[in-house]
């Protein structure tokens, strides 16, 4: 028969055990630490659903539209806001179509028509941007266009409201390339809450 200080040995031997059994564990399942530098993004891109039946032509268009998209300014300042919580493509009658929805609330439309040139770039901002839309959408452009843009002129404007709600305002920037222009569209308080940049060549 062991002895009690023998049996309190093998006891705390035991118990050693247990508890680096236990921390690893513990170690193995706990969250790994954001990247250097802030926490993780928010853009990763989803899954985009199909609306509707579309061509192995019409998916690798769509495919590379969405790239193209994923890339851009536009999209990038969303995404920085809040993750992307939808997506859904669409082709039908030669109209591609892109449509993003942010978990926070915000939104992303993009139209695009390949016969006539025409593209179509809308988000709408769940909380007003805090950064100066302008260079948002001179970036914008140029991702469009190439460096040269399509000539807008970022010092003449025209304000207005839009046609889908009387409170807000849209300014609006005028380019000679393709009749592209740029809009940033503010709430009755004056804060940024859109911005579109469209053209058809």
């Amino acid at each position: 028969m062991p002895s009690f200080p023998e049996v309190v040995d093998r006891f705390a031997s035991v118990a050693l055990r247990c508890l680096v059994t236990a921390s690893a564990i513990a170690a193995g399942c706990s969250p790994l630490p954001p990247p250097a530098g802030g926490s993780p993004p928010t853009s990763a891109a989803k899954e985009c659903s199909v609306d509707g039946t579309i061509s192995p032509q019409d998916a690798d268009a769509l495919a590379n539209l969405r790239r193209t998209v994923e890339k851009g300014p536009l999209y990038a300042v969303s995404a920085s806001k809040s993750a992307v919580a939808s997506c859904v493509m669409k082709s039908e009658s030669g109209e591609r179509t892109l449509a993003y929805t942010f978990r926070d609330g915000g939104w992303m439309r993009v139209e695009y028509q390949p016969r006539i040139e025409y593209n179509d770039q809308e988000v709408r901002f769940a909380s007003p941007l805090s950064e100066d839309p302008v260079p948002v959408l001179i970036r914008a452009e140029q991702a469009a266009f190439g460096a040269e843009g399509c000539g807008v002129n970022w010092r003449q404007t025209e304000r207005r409201p839009p046609d889908d709600d009387a409170s807000a305002i849209e300014t609006i920037y005028v380019g000679d390339v393709c009749n592209c222009q740029a809009r940033v569209r503010s709430d009755k308080s004056g804060r940024v809450i859109g911005l579109i940049l469209r053209s058809a060549c």
